[in-house]
């Protein structure tokens, strides 16, 4: 009974008195003080973003992609209008760094006046720059808004950069759309244009022989026509000749006119002067048969030439060439008639010289009519001759347009070889062509432009999910606010209430730790009680299992009160300098913030010897709404640490209560029995 009335006795010391109640009762909120006001102050700071000032300065000049304006700037700053992640200021530049010196701004991000024009070069030009945005935070005045400025900033990008891989996507289908759309025609033309090679290909045999028959008939036209040009020559000659003796007909007939009164007296003269004329005559008839065959032959061979070609018949030349071989046919044909005329005349005047006394009288006439028309032979000679030159010109024009002709049939009969062989290759090639160019088409994939925008902008999708029920930046927070909370709770609670002096002299040792360890065991347990119904009921934390909750946030308090009493029973106010020291080596060691696994070995290490390690896990599961059963770590640690310092408590009253209780004091005027350490 006096182990009961001696635990009794120090409740009512404490709890008893007004003046100690209200310090404790004050001590029962120091936890969810702590924790509470800092979870609720940073409860959900990602979720208010748009109460942090943000610049947007928008320089972009505009620039010109595949034939269209662009306006990258402007649908930016047109995109950020729409949305409300940042608390948006669209000011000039001057305005936005005057802001951020003057901390008016968290960040200033700037729309460079390149921004269109390096997101069209860089699609197009090698080596062109970057497109790039400009963001300056104001990381002296806050570091943290600088990070949640920079994160925006890459999301930010990644949403610029997709918009703009849509636009570059948009026109390279478009040009892959009309890439197919050309194969597609070029295989039409290209087996258009086999078609056509081969048909080319077939027709060649029949032009290379006529070619050859060209060439063949040109070496003989130009045989033909030099042979005609000497004969030409020739007749020309003759012509002259028979001119020149007709002239002499004529002047000696008409002499032979004027005497005919001597015609007697010069019989003997012109006995031997109608003889020369017979023989005269007789050359210039043969002369001229010969001259008209051979004028008659080259007519009838122009015409045959020109029958056998008729792409000449409109050839002025060679028609004049015709008509000229025509007039000297029938000009020589004249001419051989009237030769053969006067050789049997002369022939007459030979035979009747022997008469020509007897006849005199009645030849008189008929010689003035012999002199008559030798002169008018001797007018029409000159045409003779004219046209004789004529044709002797005009066959030694054709002769050279022979050779002409000759050389150039040679050498189209080069070409339309060459031609053939030609024609076979483009043939040939034209046929592999369209092959290829079909196979190509048919190869092309079939492009759907929406879907190919659509995947090439935005190529990886993300489907995100979390192993626990936290919501915002607080829940996530809890398990470390809360542990560290509780602890500076139970240090806290060293201040107010005397871990070591009893209200009165103990009875037993046993007695004295026992009523110290039920005392400020009462005040954990109020302190999580306090804690999770403001947490829970207030700032509305979102737990798995209330009740598993509960129980493990009075573990937590229990665990950490005893290892503080611990060090302040022991050593009084050193024991609170190492409980501080024990709590700020929790703090680094465990992954309340960042994982431990980014602290310095040295925390790494120590954490897994600490308590706070084990209380912020547990918390994350009951909190993330995981098992109970994977805290059995968590609670087994705890339960060791309550242990462990509530046996080494308990050792030191049994071994400090022997001599105290050997040598008692007299009791403290206060009421509290004063115990020397």
């Amino acid at each position: 009974m006096n182990l009961f009335r001696f635990v009794g006795k120090e409740f009512s010391y404490n709890y008893g008195s007004l003046k100690r109640l209200i310090p404790i009762i004050a001590i029962f909120f120091i936890p969810i003080l702590y924790a509470g006001i800092f979870l609720w102050a940073f409860w959900d700071p990602y979720g208010h973003l748009n109460r942090l000032p943000v610049a947007v300065v928008n320089e972009d000049a505009g620039s010109t992609f595949a034939g269209q304006r662009i306006q990258a700037g402007q649908q930016l700053e047109s995109q950020l209008r729409k949305n409300d992640d940042f608390q948006w200021s669209f000011v000039s530049a001057e305005k936005a760094r005057a802001g951020l010196e003057d901390n008016q701004y968290f960040m200033v991000l700037t729309i460079p006046k390149d921004f269109s024009s390096d997101a069209a070069k860089a699609a197009t030009t090698v080596g062109a720059p970057q497109p790039k945005l400009e963001s300056v935070t104001n990381d002296r005045h806050n570091y943290i808004a600088g990070i949640i400025g920079k994160n925006a900033m890459e999301k930010l990008q990644a949403q610029t950069a997709q918009q703009l891989t849509k636009t570059y996507t948009t026109n390279l289908v478009t040009g892959i759309k009309q890439l197919e759309v050309g194969f597609q025609k070029a295989s039409g033309g290209a087996t258009t244009l086999a078609t056509g090679a081969n048909s080319l290909s077939k027709s060649s045999p029949k032009l290379v022989s006529g070619a050859k028959r060209l060439a063949t008939g040109s070496d003989t036209l130009a045989g033909g026509i030099a042979q005609a040009a000497a004969g030409a020559n020739q007749v020309e000659s003759g012509t002259q000749s028979v001119y020149a003796g007709n002239q002499q007909l004529s002047v000696g007939l008409g002499q032979l006119a004027e005497a005919s009164g001597k015609l007697s007296a010069g019989a003997a003269s012109v006995n031997q002067a109608a003889k020369q004329l017979q023989s005269g005559l007789a050359s210039e008839a043969a002369g001229a048969k010969q001259a008209a065959t051979g004028a008659a032959g080259l007519a009838q061979g122009l015409s045959q030439y020109l029958a056998a070609h008729p792409e000449l018949a409109n050839d002025p030349l060679f028609q004049a060439l015709v008509q000229a071989s025509q007039q000297v046919a029938a000009g020589t044909s004249q001419v051989s008639s009237g030769s053969d005329a006067l050789a049997s005349g002369a022939k007459t005047l030979s035979s009747g010289t022997n008469s020509l006394d007897q006849g005199l009288g009645a030849f008189a006439p008929k010689l003035q009519q012999a002199a008559t028309g030798a002169a008018a032979l001797v007018k029409q000679e000159p045409t003779l001759v004219q046209g004789s030159r004529q044709v002797a010109t005009g066959l030694a024009q054709l002769e050279s347009g022979a050779s002409q002709l000759q050389t150039g049939a040679g050498s189209l009969m080069s070409g339309v070889n060459q031609y053939a062989d030609g024609a076979k290759q483009v043939a040939t090639g034209s046929s592999q062509l369209a092959s290829q160019l079909r196979s190509a088409s048919a190869k092309m994939p079939v492009i759907h432009s929406g879907q190919v925008v659509s995947a090439t902008s935005n190529p990886v999708g993300l489907s995100q999910s979390q192993a626990g029920d936290i919501p915002n930046y607080g829940t996530g927070f809890a398990p470390y606010f809360l542990s560290l909370g509780l602890f500076v709770g139970a240090l806290l609670m060293s201040i107010i209430i005397s871990f070591r002096d009893p209200a009165e002299k103990p009875s037993s040792s046993f007695a004295w730790f026992l009523s110290k360890t039920l005392l400020v065991g009462s005040v954990a347990v109020a302190q999580a009680l306090i804690a999770d119904t403001i947490l829970l009921s207030a700032l509305g934390l979102h737990v798995g299992d209330v009740t598993h909750f509960v129980l493990f946030s009075l573990l937590t308090s229990l665990t950490f009160v005893s290892i503080i009493q611990f060090f302040v029973t022991t050593l009084a106010n050193p024991g609170r300098f190492l409980s501080v020291i024990v709590l700020i080596l929790q703090l680094t060691s465990s992954s309340g913030t960042y994982p431990v696994v980014l602290s310095p070995p040295f925390f790494q290490h120590l954490s897994r010897y600490l308590p706070m390690t084990y209380t912020v896990d547990g918390f994350r599961y009951l909190v993330g709404g995981g098992k109970v059963s994977f805290m059995h770590s968590d609670i087994w640690h705890l339960f060791v640490y309550w242990g462990v310092f509530v046996g080494l408590t308990l050792v030191y009253f049994l071994v400090r209560g022997h001599f105290v209780l050997k040598d008692a004091k007299p009791q403290a005027p206060s009421g509290m029995h004063s115990v020397e350490a």
